[in-house]
């Protein structure tokens, strides 16, 4: 796959900057206004945002009835993941540090706290790997590995995205099936737009740490959240967060004529996991 997302990329590699984020708990970040994506916008006031990440005893985003020897191993992990070596971390998760792929040279800390709030958000929600479920509110519980154009070859993966860029969707049937379905998908958030005290546009990608050690994500790699009118989504940094709304097929030009992107949602509520 060609495309090379540049625009994406630079929001991307400002998001992944900063100090690292706190060693376990919740902790107060005071925002100084700014837009995140590196521009200057002095519209938008003092913020305040929670980060609360998880540390070896703490159980966070646990159900309270998981299973007591579950909950031990995932402490374990937890524990394991504070003392391995970075290196062989990644490794673990099919990452690594090269030149080819790394977008952001991270501090330690971070690569540490991002790889355990991606061990507690799995558990949270385990895969089970079959199809979208329809939930009692009637959305859909849809995963980005739903939205994957993988099966298709580079060839045949750019002329669908040019067509789309064209108004033409030749999705794959099980991708084009969720075109215009109220669906609800987790990821973590790259905000694009304010609006006092919240955020209104933003990104949501499949996993922080692939994007930061994996390049920029191709366009069915992430998905373009806008919030309804007169709704808001409080920023969370660093941690899994859960999004409801409807889902379209639509293409995000990257400036220069190609598909940046092709998911949107209409965003009504968002949740930390």
């Amino acid at each position: 796959m060609s495309l090379r997302p540049l625009l994406l990329m630079t929001l991307l590699v400002t998001s992944c900057q900063g100090e690292a984020p706190p060693s376990g708990g919740v902790e107060e970040l005071a925002y100084d206004g700014g837009a995140l994506d590196g521009s200057e916008d002095d519209q938008v006031p003092d913020l305040v945002v929670e980060q609360g990440l998880p540390t070896s005893g703490q159980a966070a985003g646990a159900d309270e009835e998981r299973d007591p020897a579950r909950q031990a191993e995932l402490e374990a992990l937890t524990a394991a993941y504070e003392t391995m070596p970075i290196d062989d971390l990644l490794a673990s998760m099919g990452l690594a540090r090269d030149e080819e792929t790394q977008m952001m040279d991270l501090p330690d800390e971070t690569i540490r706290q991002l790889a355990i709030a991606r061990l507690w958000r799995e558990a949270a929600r385990p895969d089970d790997g079959g199809a979208p479920r329809r939930r009692g509110d009637g959305h859909l519980e849809v995963r980005f590995r739903h939205l994957s154009l993988d099966d298709l070859d580079d060839e045949a993966y750019e002329s669908v995205m040019d067509d789309l860029m064209r108004g033409e969707k030749r999705f794959p049937e099980g991708v084009a099936a969720l075109d215009g379905e109220r669906v609800e998908i987790v990821g973590y958030m790259i905000p694009e737009e304010w609006q006092r005290r919240e955020v209104t546009e933003f990104m949501l990608v499949r996993d922080l740490l692939a994007c930061c050690f994996g390049g920029a994500p191709q366009p069915d790699e992430w998905i373009h959240v806008s919030m309804e009118e007169g709704r808001g989504s409080p920023y969370f940094p660093f941690v899994a967060v859960s999004v409801t709304g409807t889902l379209r097929i639509e293409g995000i030009d990257d400036g220069a004529g190609y598909a940046a992107g092709c998911f949107r949602i209409e965003g009504t509520a968002t949740e930390e996991l």
